[in-house]
């Protein structure tokens, strides 16, 4: 019953992370659950496995775990002591980045940071193979990795994100990387460049979330907001509200129906790349904050009550008469190892 945060599926596995240095893993679609070794006890709040093996969750303090045997352990990586350490040698006037217009802004505010004592979060993680990947946070934080994660490098000179909003969430598709944020911004990367630029949606909220299938990117947030783009973000529909929740989590099916997850409990289901939505009856609700789907059409959903499978029959690839058949258990039911919240 332990809240978790986010939650993806990769290969025969899926990963759930959440408060305390909380990671749990299920290889039988989400029936039972075994606890995972990990070396902090932060929140964790986003997790990305490029691969079956190799995978990195990010959270408070600062941290960047990585995992090399499918989610069973975890190492640090990096924390945000670390990473304030990072910045300034990287913008200082002897660092790779001095000659930036910027660089001396950078430094004045990390140092402002350290001088409070404290560290930046990182809300979002997203890596595009096992050795390239991305994680950021609050106030403009993004650093890159070419190296899977034994090296990172800042990379706030390359985002259009001059006032410092807020990062929560990367995506990507076959064309590019997204960011979302604060002030209803998404910025976009392509494959092959190395700066996000931003597209903004015209809202003025918080989005939480993006998702894509390589044709829809689909933008979500603050009470209830859903915004559509078929040309990869450089223009934007705002869909009709089907809630006044804010929207946390969502994802694809196989058959391009759209699932979309939110803070008061609810999930609404599009098969028209999220013109229109309609509700999705489940036995039991939470607040929701991330959700997955399996290849075979499994929905596991992570929240405030913990982690909760559904079963997705998808009877029609045209109309919304998949129905989603509740098997719905508990992290409370998971095999113990003995690693307890000592995570």
């Amino acid at each position: 019953m332990s809240p978790m945060s986010a939650v993806t599926h990769v290969g025969n596995r899926t990963i759930a992370v959440g408060p305390r240095g909380h990671i749990a893993v299920s290889e039988d679609g989400g029936n039972t659950w075994r606890q995972s070794a990990v070396p902090v006890s932060s929140d964790l709040v986003a997790v990305s496995f490029p691969s079956e093996q190799h995978g990195w969750a990010v959270g408070h303090g600062g941290v960047v775990l990585h995992s090399s045997d499918g989610g069973a352990s975890w190492e640090k990586q990096l924390d945000g002591k670390q990473a304030s350490h990072l910045v300034l040698d990287y913008y200082s006037n002897t660092g790779p980045g001095a000659e930036l217009p910027d660089a001396s802004m950078f430094v004045d505010r990390e140092q402002v940071l350290i001088g409070f004592g404290g560290t930046q979060p990182l809300m979002a993680v997203h890596f595009v193979n096992e050795q390239v990947g991305y994680v950021a946070g609050l106030f403009n934080r993004l650093f890159q990795t070419q190296d899977g994660g034994k090296t990172w490098q800042p990379w706030q000179h390359r985002v259009d994100n001059p006032n410092e909003l807020h990062f929560y969430s990367m995506t990507a598709d076959a064309q590019a990387v997204y960011l979302t944020g604060e002030q209803g911004s998404v910025w976009r990367m392509r494959h092959g460049e190395e700066r996000f630029v931003e597209k903004p949606t015209g809202y003025d909220g918080t989005l939480f979330g993006a998702v894509s299938n390589g044709q829809t990117l689909v933008a979500f947030g603050m009470r209830g907001s859903v915004f559509r783009s078929r040309d990869g973000g450089d223009s934007w529909a705002r869909a009709k509200a089907y809630t006044q929740a804010g929207i946390s989590s969502g994802t694809f099916l196989a058959d391009g129906t759209l699932l979309l997850g939110s803070l008061s409990g609810d999930v609404a289901r599009s098969v028209d790349k999220g013109e229109t939505f309609e509700p999705v009856k489940l036995a039991k609700s939470m607040p929701f904050f991330g959700l997955t789907v399996t290849p075979s059409g499994k929905v596991t959903l992570v929240g405030a009550a913990g982690i909760q499978s559904e079963a997705v029959k998808l009877e029609n690839k045209k109309d919304a008469a998949s129905a989603l058949v509740n098997s719905s258990v508990s992290i409370g039911k998971q095999r113990e190892t003995g690693h307890g919240y000592a995570n």
